[in-house]
């Protein structure tokens, strides 16, 4: 995984570590299924009426994750 990181860094975002790319990868991809669950009802039956307070929970921790405050 650190080579493909280093070379999307060297590619899209010079001067950004392998690591740092890892991690926006991994968070985008996250927040991608988050957004896929919710508009295709995969959170039916498992988040009930807190569903704005999920995803806000879900989102921050993404961040908090990434290393963002």
């Amino acid at each position: 995984m650190r080579a493909e990181a280093e070379e999307l860094a060297a590619e899209h975002a010079p001067g950004l570590p392998g690591p740092v790319i890892a991690v926006l990868v991994t968070s985008w991809a996250q927040l991608i299924g988050l957004i896929g669950f919710e508009v295709f009802g995969q959170f039916n039956g498992v988040v009930g009426a807190a569903r704005a307070e999920f995803f806000t929970h879900a989102v921050r921790r993404l961040a908090r994750d990434a290393g963002l405050p």
